[in-house]
């Protein structure tokens, strides 16, 4: 398997939270990336291995994709199928915020073989939507989820956001409620991390921004596994839960270390033990793409060391956890008994568990992956 990723950077305003690749939109810029986009992918369409491939996955994210007019969301996908081939059946996932969608826009979607669709909805707390930064309100996210129905789309995906500043366990509750009863196939569930460089970095330095102890943050984290659980979403991912069927198949073949190529500013591409990563901000993949055809700002090949590093990061964000038999044929028995006293100590704190052949986290080490991936590396 193989994905292919676009990035749109477009939004129509700013929120105080996201480090993304992002502009605000100008039309003339977007014509500008799209001239960009499509000689990114004439070219690499040309490579190996990217030549011989048939992708099975396709996802446009952000930024906001569906800020786009349906003219341009025409020529990002006639770019894709002049320049790879992508399968006949692929999951094609695009990324939008309530108040940039339309039916007539889902439906030209629907038209282009998208089959999956992503909102941004964050919350429906009209309080933590405004401390967001966010455009839509509550109801207007509810009114975008009925119009992709409308529109025809049978696969979509709720993003919120626990851990803002000034929520409350009532407030995080009522969102998920409202999630649940829309009854999407799909929700991601997000801690709000601060990220350097955002206006909340800014504020958090200043003191400005009342956000929950660890204690807390994991509190609201496990409140909503529960619910969405007895809602019969199963967890798949440390932060997504699907109903049977709807796991994001673009997410888990990244999870699962499956090449990928990313196309647009700030893009990632995996391939053969090669990341490589395009220039961040518009206006440098403008000029690179213009100055060389190229705009590949960081191309390394991945040591052992590496490739064992992102093997256990990657494993342990899946519920299934990693496989010790895949590990030891992968990298050698050494490198997996090295880490055998790190395991025990992990699974004496309750953080590890084994099943099996496989290495999992436990509800605890869930709530803190990061540190317990730091701790195996």
């Amino acid at each position: 398997m193989a994905g292919l990723y676009v990035h749109i950077p477009f939004c129509s305003h700013a929120c105080p939270y996201c480090d993304f690749s992002f502009e605000l939109l100008k039309g003339g810029r977007v014509d500008e990336l799209l001239g960009a986009l499509d000689a990114e992918a004439e070219r690499r369409g040309r490579e190996s291995p990217w030549v011989d491939i048939v992708f099975d996955t396709v996802f446009l994210g952000g930024g906001t994709p569906t800020c786009l007019t349906d003219r341009q969301l025409d020529r990002v996908f006639r770019t894709i199928h002049d320049r790879f081939r992508v399968a006949p059946h692929a999951e094609i996932t695009v990324e939008a915020n309530p108040e940039t969608v339309t039916i007539p826009k889902l439906k030209r979607l629907r038209g282009l073989d998208v089959d999956r669709i992503s909102i941004g909805v964050q919350s429906f707390s009209p309080d933590i939507l405004m401390t967001l930064g966010r455009r839509h309100t509550s109801d207007r996210a509810e009114k975008a989820f009925a119009s992709v129905r409308e529109a025809g789309f049978r696969n979509v995906n709720l993003d919120l956001m626990f851990g803002v500043p000034g929520q409350s366990a009532a407030d995080w509750a009522d969102t998920l409620e409202r999630a649940v009863a829309l009854d999407p196939e799909h929700l991601s569930v997000y801690g709000l991390t601060i990220e350097p460089g955002t206006e909340y970095a800014r504020r958090a330095e200043q003191g400005a921004l009342d956000l929950p102890d660890e204690g807390r943050h994991t509190a609201l984290y496990f409140q909503a596994l529960d619910r969405l659980t007895a809602a019969g979403f199963r967890q798949y991912e440390i932060s997504n839960l699907a109903k049977p069927g709807f796991a994001c198949h673009h997410n888990v073949s990244c999870w699962k270390g499956g090449d990928y190529l990313g196309l647009g500013p700030s893009a990632h591409t995996r391939m053969d033990g090669r990341r490589l990563a395009n220039a961040r901000g518009l206006a440098g993949y403008l000029r690179a793409m213009d100055e060389r055809e190229d705009a590949t700002d960081m191309d390394e090949t991945l040591s052992v060391d590496e490739r064992i590093h992102e093997y256990i990061l990657l494993s342990l964000r899946s519920v299934d956890g990693l496989d010790t038999r895949l590990f030891r044929d992968r990298y050698g028995d050494d490198a997996m008994d090295a880490r055998d006293p790190a395991i025990h100590a992990l699974a004496g704190e309750g953080l590890l568990a084994k099943r099996g052949s496989r290495l999992c986290l436990t509800r605890r080490g869930l709530a803190l992956a990061d540190s317990v991936c730091e701790y195996l590396m």
